[in-house]
């Protein structure tokens, strides 16, 4: 007898393509669904990038493995977090694991909670914090609509963002306010998204001076677990932001924002407990947090051949859970010049001071210090030259002094041939660093019993020093004609000095229980390869109707050899092979859109989760110019599936339910 989840899942998927094509007949030929500012493939590769040179840039020109996703993918995704759109980002692991727990790695490496490979930006400032140990991505939240575009660099771009800039960069984009002007009004409901809401309003203050106000607030049910029982991780979060933009490039533009958060979520771990027949037991709490942040910017454009820019940052955030007890206060000033020598040559180049205070009192995870403060001074200088019409060739570093690991000089060479006005392809040479956090140096974490009073202990060590990449890339892009387009980009990496927690010999515990610790100290005891690559390939089958194939590839080879940690090698498993994702937009008559999104990812052979194939699709119509229905159906294949288990803090095993939820907007 067929399966009849297989059969429920191929009926769905040929549904929704038997509507698209439906929907793509019936559709006027001169209807265009301007409001969502839907972009051509030509256009699409004439968007400035900022993220490869660290300037404006069109994507056509990129000399490195560039994906943007635009306002129009922004808006038809249906999404309502920012790891829910990095899912349409080609070579970047997205894995949920709780209501509000992310893992997001680029080109493997997914560390799940302590995710720190990879560079978070927003408006171009740094989100990295050495006390932070990866990212909270509960903690970064804005309007969706407020987010003009996500810039992904897959790959390496430390030489220009420095440390933890190591497998990749992503940049969030938000909107000028001058774009954002009136009132915006949301609200929605439905059985995962239990409710959420959001008011935003701009308004002209006089000349070219702009300012506007938003508040967003949700309430998110618990995931399942695999025997049905709730976790009770609910999530509920409020945050609210302002910001103004005065004048234009040529005459000095300023820009000032501010954010404020806070929220609470459950959480359930298995930790240690001696007094259990299991050694372990599952605890329960409730994860406070909050933040205040504020940037100001200032750009001038001195002249047709020079660009200033500078910001300064200011950051304070509090976490409560039950791993952590963390306030951190960050202080960021950025400065950089774009300078045009001539035609064929420019430089760019830059300076930047980062001051750090944390104080980490003791709580699951212990430091050996509960206050320290660290400074981070940086400069980078790259230099463009292009001989001839069709070359260019990029060569600069970055050279960074911190405290967690001295100096740190981090160089790329790129080349770049634009063969024809259709096509390009381009080789990189790179080298990053992913430097110390303040738990590999400092932290004590009681990890485990191996035996009534001997119990496991993590401890960092002074001497972990920076894990190193050098990658190898090549890429190739390509319009065949009109409407239709290629993006491939390979990779081969190399690193050196990964971290592993090598043991060591009992010692006696001075004030029992336990009576001896074992300690697991961070060391730097493996190396490893990784290669494959990834493929876009879009379509503008009609006027109406776009399409985007992506698939992307990953092995990972781990040498341990000299490591006495049994855990050393599994990162080979725990990212998916293979990831396949099929995207399609249809603009229907009437006001009408369908947009779905079909995700195959392969199995995590290292953590026993089968691979998965979901369906997220939003259907959006359009009443009026200024009233907008949608009905949002994500993970609609499976009432249930698995993607991670986060075995470092001993997160239970979760599933991500199939949700629907209905919203409401109102422009004015």
């Amino acid at each position: 007898m067929p399966d009849s989840g297989l059969l429920y899942k191929v009926r769905s998927a040929t549904f929704c393509l038997c509507l698209g094509l439906w929907g793509n007949e019936i559709s006027a030929k001169n209807y265009h669904f301007e409001d969502f500012a839907s972009l051509s493939l030509e256009e699409l590769l004439d968007i400035d990038v900022s993220l490869g040179v660290r300037r404006g840039e069109s994507l056509r020109d990129s000399s490195a493995a560039v994906y943007v996703l635009t306002r129009d993918s922004i808006e038809r995704s249906g999404a309502t977090s920012i790891p829910e759109l990095l899912r349409l980002v080609p070579g970047v692991e997205v894995t949920r694991f709780g209501s509000a727990k992310w893992g997001v790695g680029i080109r493997g490496f997914n560390g799940g909670i302590f995710t720190n490979r990879l560079l978070i930006l927003v408006d171009g400032r740094s989100l990295f914090s050495p006390a932070k140990v990866g990212m909270f991505w509960d903690t970064l939240d804005t309007l969706i609509g407020d987010i003009e575009r996500i810039e992904v660099v897959r790959g390496p771009g430390a030489s220009l963002w420095g440390a933890n800039a190591f497998n990749g960069v992503i940049n969030i984009v938000t909107r000028h306010s001058a774009d954002t002007q009136g009132g915006t009004l949301e609200v929605g409901a439905g059985n995962e998204e239990e409710w959420f809401t959001g008011y935003r309003y701009g308004v002209k203050l006089g000349n070219d001076k702009y300012l506007r106000a938003h508040i967003k607030a949700f309430q998110r049910d618990a995931a399942s677990r695999p025997n049905g029982l709730d976790n009770r991780d609910d999530w509920h979060s409020a945050q609210a932001g302002l910001r103004y933009d005065q004048g234009a490039a040529e005459s000095g533009a300023f820009s000032l924002q501010l954010n404020a958060y806070e929220g609470t979520e459950g959480e359930e771990l298995l930790l240690p407990d001696e007094n259990s027949a299991t050694l372990q037991n599952l605890f329960f709490t409730k994860a406070e947090f909050s933040g205040l942040n504020v940037m100001a910017h200032w750009q001038h454009q001195q002249n047709d051949r020079s660009h200033y820019s500078l910001k300064f940052y200011a950051d304070h955030s509090e976490r409560t859970d039950s791993l952590f007890k963390l306030t951190v206060d960050s202080y960021d000033a950025d400065f950089q010049q774009s300078y045009r020598v001539d035609s064929r040559q420019r430089i760019v180049w830059g300076l930047g001071y980062r001051y750090t205070e944390d104080k980490l009192p003791e709580q699951y995870i212990r430091y050996t210090r509960e206050q320290r403060h660290y400074d981070v001074a940086s400069g980078f200088l790259q230099y463009e030259l292009s001989p001839f019409e069709q070359w260019r060739f990029i060569a600069g570093s970055k050279l960074e002094e911190n405290d967690f690991s001295g100096s740190e000089f981090q160089p790329t060479a790129r080349a770049i041939w634009s063969y024809s006005e259709l096509g390009s392809t381009w080789l990189a040479v790179s080298q990053a660093k992913r430097t110390p956090s303040r738990t590999e140096h400092d932290v004590r974490i009681d990890f485990d019993y191996v035996a009534p009073q001997v119990q496991l202990q993590i401890q960092g060590s002074e001497s972990f020093h920076s894990e190193t990449l050098r990658a190898y890339e090549f890429g190739w892009r390509h319009q065949f004609r009109r409407g239709l387009s290629l993006d491939l980009a390979l990779f081969f990496n190399e690193y050196e000095g990964l971290r592993t927690l090598e043991p060591g010999a009992p010692e006696p515990n001075s004030a029992p229980p336990p009576a001896f610790v074992v300690p697991v100290v961070a060391s730097n005891g493996a190396a490893a390869r990784s290669w494959g690559g990834e493929l876009v390939l879009s379509a503008a089958l009609t006027p109406q109707w776009q399409a985007e194939l992506q698939y992307s590839n990953v092995q990972i080879d781990i040498d341990a050899e000299r490591s006495g940690d049994p855990n050393a090698t599994k990162a080979e498993g725990e990212s998916p092979q293979h990831r396949l994702t099929l995207r399609s937009n249809w603009d229907l008559a009437g006001g009408w859109a369908i947009n779905t999104a079909l995700r195959y990812v392969d199995e995590v052979e290292g953590q026993n989760i089968d691979e998965y194939t979901e369906l997220d699709v939003h259907l959006n119509k359009r009443f009026a110019e200024n009233i907008t229905l949608s009905l949002v159906g994500q993970n609609l294949l499976d009432s249930t599936h698995e993607e991670y288990v986060d075995k470092v803090v001993g997160t239970p095993r979760v599933e991500v339910e199939r949700g629907v939820y209905v919203k409401f907007k109102l422009d004015f």
